[in-house]
This record gives C-alpha cells, structure tokens and sequence, in this order.
C-alpha cells in the first residue's frame, strides 16, 4: 500500500495528468515502476523504446552525442517533469541519452499503458503535445541563439532565467559547467572566463558549490540585446 500511494504521489506530480480523475491517477500510477539511480547512471539510452519517465526526486540530464562523440545537452529535469514524450507519441525509439546527475527516484509509467490512456483521455493527449510543444519551442529559441548571439548574451540570458526561476538573485547553477557549457553552445573553459569577467564587473557575485548572486540585473539584461565588451575575442 505505501508503494502504490508513493507511486500515486508521483503520478500526480505531473500537470498532464492534474485534469484527470483521482480513480484515473490511481490507474497510471498502479502500471508505474519506480525505480533509484545513482549519481552518473543512464537511465535510458539512444535507440531504447522507453515509457514516460517521471522524475520523483532528484535531478536527471538529457543529452544527445555530436559527431566528434561530446555531449550536447539537451534539457535537466527536476521533480515533477517527465521525458520521453516523443517517443512515446510517435512511436519511435528514443534518440537521446538520460542520466541521474545526483542520486534520483524515477517512476517509468510502460509505453503500452500509457499509449492506452492517450488514446482513452483526449485531454491528456492534448496536454502532452503542448508541452512538447513548449519544449520544441524552447529548443528553437537556444538554436537561435546559439546561432545569433554571443556566449556573453547567451550566458547572461541564462543567468537571468536561472534567478526567475528560482525566485531570488542569489542561486545554485542546477548543473556543471561542463553541462551549463554544452547547453550554452561554448567550452568550460570560456564559460569560466565569462563567468569570471561577470565577478570583476561587480555584474554577479560567485560563491561556493556553484552559487552565483546577481548583483546588477540592468546590466545583465542590457547585455541580451547587445554584445558584452567583456574578454572580447572569447567567443
């Protein structure tokens, strides 16, 4: 009983599933297996037939591989979201790789059970395109960007999503800088530089296990319509 309520609880996380019945919500979450990974574990891989993955606890990572073999992140996922939408609606094998980034509680919902379930509740259907949607959205916007603008402006988007989101100036960077890197479309080591030449500016303040304060918003956001004079030649 405590694992199926513990399931349940996962289930509900989800906003795609917040329009459904409580009974409906207890159907899903009596398929669901959950199972704990590690910190570095693969969850899932490239070219596997995955279910929808729902992150109970912890946090997991989205990558693909480029042609030279490094990783491209994709997305994090923290407690709440789901991956594996694509797959499950086209259905396809996946084409990106899914790792724990710290130890991690995953609720895996079958694809036959979910496929079930689309095709019973239209509205869950709906609800899962828009936020494939949204993250198509969201990936056409880094694209553009990559592409359009500098590592600085990037950066200082990202720094100013980060805060939004967390809901203060003063934060933990979610991820390494190796992974902030990749997402940014940039090395480590010019992440760092930029990152450093923020600090010098009195733009952001760094602290200790990858915390990060912004000190001066008006900078930082003049900075994504604009490109940074700082470190010039470190794209």
């Amino acid at each position: 009983m405590r694992d199926q309520d513990h399931r349940f609880g996962c289930v509900r996380r989800v906003p795609i599933f917040a329009g459904l019945s409580e009974a409906d919500q207890h159907r899903i979450a009596e398929t669901a297996v959950t199972r704990h990974f590690q910190a570095h574990e693969q969850v899932y891989g490239a070219g596997d037939r995955t279910g929808l993955q729902i992150v109970h606890q912890g946090q997991l990572k989205a990558y693909r591989l480029t042609e030279d073999g490094s990783e491209q992140l994709v997305r994090l996922l923290s407690a709440g979201d789901f991956l594996g939408e694509s797959a499950l609606l086209a259905d396809t094998v996946s084409d990106h790789f899914a790792v724990a980034t710290r130890p991690s509680e995953v609720c895996s919902v079958p694809r036959e059970g979910m496929r079930r379930l689309l095709a019973d509740r239209p509205t869950v259907t709906m609800q899962m395109l828009q936020a494939v949607s949204r993250r198509l959205g969201a990936a056409e916007e880094m694209l553009a960007a990559v592409t359009g603008r500098s590592v600085g402006e990037r950066l200082a988007q990202q720094l100013l999503h980060l805060a939004d989101e967390a809901g203060t100036p003063r934060f933990g960077l979610p991820t390494s800088k190796k992974d902030l890197a990749s997402y940014l479309g940039t090395t480590p080591e010019t992440l760092s530089r930029r990152l450093g030449s923020l600090q010098r500016a009195h733009v952001i303040r760094l602290g200790p296990r990858r915390t990060v304060e912004i000190l001066d918003r008006t900078r930082l956001q003049q900075m994504t319509t604009r490109p940074a004079p700082l470190d010039p030649g470190s794209h």
